[in-house]
């Protein structure tokens, strides 16, 4: 039994401290429109509205008056995907990008226990 408390010790420190950490994220006094997460949020939205129109998704025409932009130029659509899901699940495109930063903050907790786990064998 105690192994597996010790084995565990730090998967569980790491899941506490994610979840505190992830407490902010779902405060209505968040400020998400600063630096990428507008972008974020305007990408998925414009991403929706291709959709919706039946249009190609990875030009996003309405955006540029209407010319189009090719945003995947610079990210993936894994990330507008997701925040998309999460829109569905939370109702609004602020909520599925909030949403979407805890899932990344939450499954970053397995890189940081592969390196406790390094550093403890030593």
């Amino acid at each position: 039994m105690k192994d597996k408390i010790k084995k565990y010790k730090y998967i569980f420190i790491i899941l506490v401290v994610a979840s505190i950490g992830s407490i902010p994220l779902f405060s209505k006094d968040l400020d998400v429109y600063y630096d990428d997460g507008i972008q974020h949020i305007a990408r998925a939205y414009a991403t929706y509205l291709s959709i919706v129109n039946g249009e190609h998704t990875e030009v996003l025409s309405s955006l540029a008056n209407g010319f189009g932009y090719s945003w995947d130029l610079f990210y993936g659509n894994f990330s507008t995907i997701l925040i998309l899901i999460g829109k569905c699940i939370t109702t609004t495109f602020i909520g599925g990008y909030k949403l979407t930063l805890f899932i990344g903050l939450f499954l970053s907790r397995d890189n940081h226990v592969f390196v406790c786990e390094s550093i403890n064998k030593k």
